[in-house]
């Protein structure tokens, strides 16, 4: 059995994982302009409503991690919390997750999958 959340809040974690890839693994998230640290998300409880949620974890020397905060992304794909991320880079990742549902769903899937 596997996490259940709706398609809109999966494809902007889809997008995120894109957009923030380190070396193309969307598992390690480089964020920040100057610092350029990196993270990973550890996803939370399955949610009711279809909404993502869990915690950015930063990752630190001698294969330590520390919680840098929560992460909320509403049913509707809406980034709520997601501590690190500017809002312009929260815009744009909005707005690529619904231009890519309209113009290239099939690749939107496979960044879900991790493939491409």
């Amino acid at each position: 059995m596997g996490y259940s959340c709706t398609k809109d809040a999966a494809d902007t974690l889809a997008v995120i994982g894109k957009m923030f890839a380190t070396d193309g693994n969307p598992n390690v998230l480089t964020i920040g302009t100057i610092t350029k640290k990196q993270y990973f998300f550890e996803r939370g409880r399955e949610q009711e409503d279809g909404a993502i949620t869990g915690t950015l974890m930063v990752m630190l020397p001698e294969d330590l991690c520390k919680s840098v905060g929560s992460v909320r992304i509403e049913p509707d794909g809406t980034i709520t919390r997601f501590p690190k991320l500017i809002d312009v880079d929260r815009r744009e990742i909005e707005n690529t997750m619904r231009d890519m549902q309209a113009r290239n769903p099939a690749l939107l899937r496979q960044w879900g999958y991790g493939t491409i």
